[in-house]
């Protein structure tokens, strides 16, 4: 049977968008074909062979009904095909008709190349790993000795920033995949479940690896899972990341595959007894991750011990940027979403910043250096009527013997003043590396 030959559909797009489209996938065994509404039809009954992967339209600000277009264009495609959106700014209010009329996700214009980039390579590896509509699902052996080289992939993306060289487009790699949730991944345990949805413990057939499918409560999060998988693609390169394997859609909903971080949570470690020398060493690892997001402009803003997770040789991964925003071009929204006892006065106030982070950092070296946390607050529900005036006891006068120095670095992680507090971790970063070298041999937080 002839391999079908996969195709993007574009839709009124600009020439500089179509020229970032084929920059985009011009290493690529992908047919790009521009189409109008008049069209698509005829293209979908007269070419069988083709795969569509991916639907990129532009809608139109002068015209109205452009979610009829959208459900017109979805009708021709099929339901599992891609669809992403360019709106302009005219057209932002109509955005919960757009994507209820069909589109997966969208990118406001004027365009920000690095942004659109990044949702266009997630959808369209989605939409590889789909089959065609209507298609038998097929059974595909995984090929143990093919090399999987990304190396052309690379060059397409090098002038992007780190990060999107982790996506693998089907087409560069010669060993097959099982395309469907349902037979390349099964169920294997519940691990829990919250506001956004289920997590649960999965294993790939055929290999038996473990993976962690988080699966949200309805199709209108599918959005919030796309800006998780794109802040994910970006930090791919950091160790101590969970890595993001691949995005799939699963009756109508978004579901994030990412790796198994096997180990207890630093919580769970807290409360058992860690000695100085894994506090040190996790808070290094831990400052290391942060400061790699805030240097790709990843605000994370719920950065606590059970989102941490030590493996067994000492490995740490930061986990959930499920409220994670990515400052080169979101905004930190006024949402005052996190954890209570880790935020800082300006997240309860919904003014979210990169030095947020900071504080929450500064209040987990306040528990390694004291077994204590700053402040307790006992409203965890309503973070509006939060108390944002308490003062925070300098660790000393709850360890006497905790090193002068270090006791300022926390402090100064914990100043209400934005001035005054360490505007991101690499500052931190480097001011606890240059008086304190020797951190990390356990030396100078208690056991």
């Amino acid at each position: 049977m002839q391999t079908p030959i996969e195709t993007i559909l574009t839709f009124g797009l600009s020439t500089a968008e179509t020229s970032l489209v084929k920059r985009l996938v011009s290493s690529f065994e992908i047919d790009t074909v521009a189409l109008t509404i008049g069209t698509v039809r005829n293209y979908v009954k007269n070419h069988p062979e083709k795969k569509i992967c991916l639907v990129v339209y532009h809608v139109n600000a002068l015209h109205s009904k452009q979610d009829r277009v959208i459900q017109l264009i979805r009708d021709f495609v099929g339901d599992i095909v891609s669809f992403l959106i360019l709106v302009p700014h005219e057209k932002l209010h109509e955005i919960n008709k757009l994507l209820e009329a069909g589109a997966d996700d969208f990118i406001e214009l004027p365009l920000n190349e690095d942004r659109f980039s990044i949702s266009f390579l997630i959808l369209l590896e989605m939409g590889q790993a789909l089959p065609r509509q209507g298609a038998k699902r097929p059974t595909v052996a995984v090929d143990k000795e093919a090399p999987s080289d990304l190396d052309g992939w690379n060059r397409v993306v090098d002038y992007i920033q780190d990060g999107l060289s982790y996506f693998a487009p089907k087409s560069l790699i010669r060993r097959a995949r099982p395309v469907n949730i349902s037979e390349r991944w099964q169920r294997f345990k519940r691990l829990g479940i919250g506001g956004f949805g289920t997590v649960w413990l999965i294993k790939e057939t055929g290999t038996g690896r473990l993976a962690v499918a988080k699966t949200p409560h309805s199709a209108e999060l599918n959005i919030s899972v796309l800006r998780s998988a794109a802040i994910l693609k970006r930090l791919v390169h950091h160790p101590n990341v969970v890595h993001l394997i691949e995005v799939v859609k699963d009756h109508g909903k978004f579901i994030l595959i990412q790796e198994y971080a096997a180990g207890p949570t630093l919580q769970h470690l807290l409360e058992k007894g860690i000695s100085a020398l894994d506090k040190e060493s996790c808070f290094l690892q831990l400052l290391s991750v942060v400061s790699y997001a805030h240097k790709h402009k990843i605000l994370h803003r719920d950065i606590k011990p059970e989102n941490i997770i030590i493996g067994p040789t000492g490995r740490l991964k930061l986990l959930d940027f499920g409220i994670a925003r990515d400052l080169s071009w979101q905004s930190a929204d006024s949402s005052s979403a996190g954890t209570v006892n880790f935020m800082p006065p300006e997240q309860f106030e919904g003014r979210s910043c990169i030095a947020s982070d900071v504080w929450a950092l500064g209040v987990i070296l306040y528990i390694f250096a004291t077994n204590a946390v700053p402040y307790c607050q006992q409203n965890d529900q309503y973070p509006m009527d939060i108390e944002v005036n308490v003062e925070s006891k300098a660790p000393r006068t709850i360890n006497p013997d905790l090193d002068i120095e270090l006791d300022q670095i926390i402090m100064r992680c914990l100043q209400k003043d934005l001035e005054k507090r360490y505007k991101n971790a690499t500052e931190l970063q480097s001011d606890l590396q240059a008086k304190f070298p020797q951190f990390g041999m356990g030396r100078l937080l208690p056991n």
